[in-house]
């Protein structure tokens, strides 16, 4: 129970330190108008709409984690800012609805 209710609390600080940390808002169906300059990038989709899955298949990102109607996909260490768009323009082509954000994290310890 213990182990279950570390994870929990690691996914709530990641949740609320990219919530605190997004730099760049979209609207419905729109996707961000600048990704930060330095990562760690993460990518937060909120009642996303659409076939959007298979763009948070992309190998630069980490299993993607969802709570309530909010998708949230960390990227990789080593990720460039050239994935970062590649995931945004698969997110812009795929989704119907919705609204993306990126933006930067705060590494959390486990």
């Amino acid at each position: 129970m213990r182990a279950i209710r570390g994870k929990v609390g690691v996914v709530a600080a990641l949740v609320l330190a990219l919530a605190l940390a997004l730099s760049a808002l979209a609207g419905l169906g729109t996707r961000p108008t600048g990704i930060p300059d330095d990562g760690p990038w993460a990518v937060q989709l909120t009642e996303p709409e659409g076939d959007w899955a298979s763009c948070l298949d992309d190998p630069a990102l980490t299993s993607p984690t969802t709570w309530q109607s909010t998708v949230t996909a960390v990227f990789a260490t080593g990720a460039t800012e050239a994935d970062v768009q590649r995931v945004l323009d698969c997110l812009s082509d795929a989704m119907t609805g919705g609204s993306v954000q990126v933006g930067t994290v705060e590494p959390v310890d486990a």
